[in-house]
């Protein structure tokens, strides 16, 4: 028997053949599915290199943000520290003047206090010597001498003179 008359023969002979029919258009759609594929991960690969650009753009904007937010927070902090300086010695010189204007208000007080005082207690004074003057002037029984009235009046103005707080 020839090989022409094998039926193995033909039956690989049709294989092939259907195989070779089928390889085809089976080839020329796996190539355009394999081309729409190779696009479309191509246009993957190209939407992340865009992606990573932008995200490495942003990421060196915030970069120099953060760099930026520090010199702003230590500017901010100066300025704070200034401004509390200011305001501390804002309120220190306050302080100084209420200070000084009570200190003045209680020495004018403490002034017009001892005058006030001395005048009283001359009055007082004047007052009890001058009843009792009256008092001894009306005694008809001994009349004082006038050595005795010369001590008395020189005790009155001892009295008074420490009395006025000169």
């Amino acid at each position: 028997m020839t090989e022409l008359q094998n039926p193995e023969f033909w039956v690989a002979f049709a294989f092939c053949l259907v195989v070779l029919l089928i390889a085809k258009p089976l080839k020329q759609k796996l190539s355009v599915w394999g081309a729409a594929r190779a696009s479309l991960i191509k246009n993957e690969i190209d939407e992340s290199h865009q992606l990573r650009k932008k995200a490495e753009a942003l990421y060196d904007e915030y970069r120099e943000r953060t760099k930026n937010s520090d010199k702003e927070c230590i500017e901010i902090i100066n300025e704070a520290k200034k401004e509390a300086i200011l305001i501390q010695q804002d309120a220190d010189e306050k302080i100084c003047q209420r200070l000084a204007l009570r200190k003045k208000d209680v020495q004018d007080r403490i002034h017009a206090i001892e005058e006030n005082t001395g005048q009283d207690i001359a009055e007082i004074l004047l007052g009890q010597v001058i009843s009792k003057a009256k008092a001894l002037l009306q005694d008809e029984s001994t009349p004082p001498s006038e050595k005795e009235m010369d001590k008395a009046l020189d005790k009155v103005f001892r009295v008074l003179d420490r009395a006025t707080f000169k």
